[in-house]
């Protein structure tokens, strides 16, 4: 297409590709197709950046992201790569201490490992979704600013007497030998809302020009939705993790880099009395399934590190709140929270023993009580009797060949101890001991080492969330329905009248022409007015 400008027989000089002249309205443009009335007044006949320059690189680009037809092959290639990720859940929903690959493969099959080996397990976080996005936005930004920013510029500038091949071109048109009190129908008109402006013997009425920017407000808290979407995965604006701790720890909350620390003070777990109105569980046969939870609370007390800005350094904590977490009552501070998740009793805190005399069968000396967490090396059970821990593994596997105790983790489970009983002037003697079972490792020991009682670990499990986004999606959630609102409900109306040979009048509107009708044959009626010609009424007549 010739990028010249189009100067129009009314003298106006119009910009290249526009197809109806800005000032009087004249189709000027002989490389359009003078049927497609609709095409030609969807941008007012303004020139469209994508239809016009065809020419370097960046034109071709600006062509095929501002197409619609690219914009939805790449919302729905978004769609399916988001519905892929959905199949199965992804790494951020598998247990942490759990490798990604053994667990998609040995739970899902071949599946899961094809799924694991694509990277769908962190499809959200992909490079190549993230780059989908931007696609779309850039698709969804380009289109608007093509079509948008013309059709504004028209609407703005649109000018009241147009010419008579314009008024002929709209669908709704009449044509009269009287003509109109031209003030007396802006009065009519503007009760009706519309803005009215008069130049000699024409008259332009228009209102709800609003509505056809709904489909630009539409695409504008879109982008600010994807926005607010790729923000999620940049970590100042949003963090989703968790932290375990165990009673009386102490540790930084993950996402505040080592700025913020908890300690977990106590944790109350209450339970519905077996008869409780409450407890739907009560008529089991395992009476220790008769009860169901009530509340499971954790007491904290927060701390403020004021060495943080110092790699390296040992943290400084001063205390800065206490407070509490409960089932959907979070702990908020500094735009994070904190949800009582869950809680485990699994976890040994500490084991008593008492040492056994093999001849007598009698308890000797006093009982001894290990601290899984830091045991200590010896332990006094009479004035010439200790017992010593030679060697210890928290979560038993098995003996190596060297005799020492492998365990499987640093979780206090399954612990297993190797004791030596020291007494004056005789041979140690040594044993080794594990949950429900226990075996002399020398021969003949005159003392046995039994187990007494043990306390549990109460380890609570928090989530950590901090989401700065929620105001942007909320910002562009609510912009998008709003331009929702107005490009469906909302219609663009306008009326020409010109008076200089006759009365010609035209109407246009971008939905409902009968409402339009009805609203101008009321103000036709008035005067003793024939109603306005509908061309798609006569179109059907004729077919």
């Amino acid at each position: 297409m010739d990028e010249k400008q189009l100067i129009c027989t009314c003298g106006h000089v119009n910009p290249p590709g526009t197809q109806l002249c800005q000032n009087c309205g004249r189709l000027i443009n002989d490389d359009y197709d003078k049927k497609k009335t609709t095409d030609v007044m969807r941008y007012d006949g303004s020139a469209v950046r994508s239809k016009t320059r065809n020419k370097t690189l960046i034109d071709k680009i600006w062509i095929f992201f501002s197409s619609v037809k690219t914009g939805v092959t790449l919302l729905v290639l978004t769609v399916i790569g988001a519905a892929m990720g959905s199949l199965l859940p992804q790494r951020y929903f598998i247990p942490a201490n759990v490798d990604p690959e053994t667990f998609y493969q040995e739970k899902y099959g071949s599946i899961g490992y094809l799924y694991y080996k694509l990277g769908f397990d962190n499809l959200y976080t992909s490079w190549w979704f993230l780059i989908l996005l931007a696609l779309v936005a850039f698709s969804i930004i380009a289109a608007s600013i093509d079509r948008g920013v013309p059709l504004f510029k028209s609407l703005r500038n649109q000018t009241v007497k147009k010419h008579p091949t314009f008024l002929k071109r709209q669908r709704l048109t009449l044509t009269d030998s009287h003509t109109l009190p031209l003030e007396d129908v802006k009065v009519e008109l503007e009760k009706k809302r519309y803005k009215v402006k008069i130049e000699g013997n024409s008259l332009l009425a228009e209102k709800g020009r609003i509505s056809r920017y709904g489909p630009y407000i539409n695409h504008a808290g879109l982008i600010i939705l994807l926005a607010g979407s790729m923000l999620r995965f940049i970590p100042a604006f949003y963090y989703d993790g968790s932290i375990a701790l165990k009673e009386g720890d102490t540790k930084s909350v993950p996402g505040t880099e080592k700025q913020y620390y908890i300690r977990h003070d106590k944790f109350i777990f209450e339970q519905y009395d077996q008869t409780a109105h409450s407890n739907t569980e009560s008529k089991k046969a395992d009476a220790a399934q008769n009860m169901i939870a009530k509340n499971y609370e954790t007491k904290l007390t927060l701390y403020k590190n004021n060495n943080d800005k110092i790699p390296g350094a040992e943290p400084k904590l001063s205390e800065i709140d206490k407070g509490s977490i409960r089932v959907n009552h979070p702990f908020k501070f500094d735009h994070f929270e904190l949800y009582q998740n869950s809680f485990d009793q699994s976890q040994l805190k500490e084991m008593i023993f008492k040492v056994v005399d093999n001849a007598t069968g009698k308890e000797t000396g006093k009982q001894f009580t290990v601290n899984l967490d830091q045991p200590d090396t010896s332990y006094t059970i009479a004035k010439n009797l200790k017992v010593n821990l030679r060697n210890y593994a928290p979560d038993f596997d098995k003996v190596e060949a060297n005799g020492t105790l492998a365990t499987k983790s640093p979780n206090t489970v399954n612990p297993a101890f190797v004791f030596e009983v020291a007494e004056d002037d005789k041979k140690a003697e040594y044993s080794l001991l594990k949950i429900r079972s226990s075996q002399d490792i020398t021969e003949g020991n005159n003392y046995s080492i039994k187990f007494v009682g043990a306390t549990n670990h109460v380890l609570t499990f928090l989530t950590v969330k901090k989401d700065l986004t929620l105001p942007i999606l909320f910002i562009g959630f609510s912009i998008f329905l709003f331009g929702l609102f107005i490009g469906s409900y909302i219609n663009h109306r306008r009326i020409w009248i010109n008076q200089e040979d006759g009365m010609k009048l035209a109407a246009h509107t971008n939905k409902n022409y009968f409402g339009l009708k009805k609203e101008i044959n009321s103000m036709l009626d008035t005067y003793h007015l024939p109603e306005v010609k509908d061309k798609n009424d006569e179109s059907e007549a004729q077919s």
